[in-house]
């Protein structure tokens, strides 16, 4: 009993002092792109949203964790949207909301330095980056991005790439970087307009008190009308949620380092203990079922064929006996009961697992699949592996 007590006490100390010294420590600086209007490191966007609410003459501004599809019920057309990301792809019932809205009068303006999908097609445009010219110029610390007469300076990462393809009765070019290629223009669609740019760094903490950087922002938000903005920030940052009842503990940074270093010391602990009073147990491997990562590989080897419809076909259908092995599911009646199961399960939203069967269901029904829409296929598909 004495030697259980000096055990304990000795992680009793041990938890102390890393807590006392996680709470005197300074948090460091972060340098992650996470445009994200509660940030106030350098690439957050803090000082943006403190701008904003007088330069769209409102009080505040929408920040919303939710994609386009999910928000589609709020009266769009009578509203700004902004996005700032590093890259924007969206997918094709966001792109068909936010083209909807756009056609009834809502302005967007959304920044990022890559951009693609169906946006990209249906607006024809396209993004390039010249990354070996992006070499040879890595002696020179700062590039330049111009509008109309005025020129402003940025570092390197901040410019890299430019729209091409461009045509001038579509596009109207609203910014230039030092080549002279445009890097903001403004798409007219319908009753709005969208503003697209490349340079999201420009709207960061770092870049709007550098030199006089602030003016390059102002001048292109200009574009958009005085009135109720929103601020979209899940295509950079997702939900910011953890999908478990536990997310108040894991989302303040004292508790959830309090709570891993409770398990640690639970965890070594019981090592302990075994020593003490348990022999060694012999590990058993279970047999594998080698059935599925069969499946599996024989679908990527048909990618080499070219046939994307069968290899869509082999990708669903390993799905489906993932679903079926894994959580002991059912296909017969997909209802309610049957997504809320599956959520439960697996941990993932509802809603996206709705939006992926119903891309499963349009796939299957499609003669044919585009490389495009496999991959689409591919990654959402990838989403629910990853989580398990």
């Amino acid at each position: 009993m004495k030697g259980e007590r000096k055990y304990y006490a000795i992680i009793i100390l041990v938890f102390l002092v890393l807590f006392l010294i996680q709470q005197s420590q300074r948090p460091p600086t972060s340098y992650d792109h996470t445009f994200s209007h509660k940030d106030k490191n350098p690439y957050g966007g803090y000082v943006l949203k403190e701008l904003l609410p007088d330069f769209m003459g409102v009080d505040e501004i929408e920040s919303l964790n939710l994609t386009l599809y999910e928000i589609q019920e709020e009266e769009l057309s009578s509203k700004n949207l902004i996005i700032f990301a590093d890259q924007v792809y969206l997918p094709l019932e966001d792109t068909e909301v936010l083209l909807e809205a756009v056609n009834e009068g809502m302005t967007a303006f959304i920044s990022a330095a890559y951009m693609g999908g169906p946006l990209a097609d249906t607006l024809r445009f396209e993004i390039e980056t010249n990354d070996f010219q992006y070499v040879l110029t890595a002696d020179q610390d700062t590039v330049n991005a111009k509008i109309g007469r005025d020129s402003y300076r940025f570092k390197r990462d901040a410019i890299r790439s430019n729209f091409t393809g461009l045509d001038s009765l579509e596009h109207e070019v609203l910014a230039i970087n030092q080549d002279d290629e445009p890097v903001a223009i403004s798409v007219p669609y319908g009753e709005g307009k969208i503003i697209f740019s490349t340079t999201p760094l420009a709207f960061t903490n770092n870049y709007l008190f550098f030199e006089d950087n602030a003016q390059f922002a102002s001048t292109l938000l200009s574009q958009l009308p005085q009135r109720e903005t929103i601020w979209s920030e899940y295509y950079q940052l997702g939900r910011l949620e953890y999908q478990t009842p536990m997310r108040v503990i894991l989302t303040t940074s004292s508790l959830k380092f309090a709570y891993f270093v409770a398990i640690i010391s639970l965890f070594l602990f019981m090592i302990f203990e075994a020593k003490r009073k348990q022999r060694i147990i012999p590990i058993i491997e279970p047999l594998r079922n080698t059935s599925l990562e069969f499946v599996k590989t024989i679908g990527n080897l048909y990618l080499k064929s070219g046939n994307h419809k069968d290899i869509a076909e082999k990708k669903i259908q390993y799905f489906m006996e993932f679903i079926r092995t894994k959580y002991y599911l059912n296909f017969q009646q997909m209802d309610k009961d049957f997504f809320e199961k599956l959520s439960a399960k697996s941990g993932k939203d509802i809603v996206e697992l709705k939006k992926l069967f119903d891309l499963i269901e349009k796939v299957r029904q499609q003669p044919t699949v585009t490389a495009e829409q496999l991959k689409y296929l591919n990654t959402q598909l990838e989403n629910i592996y990853g989580t398990n």
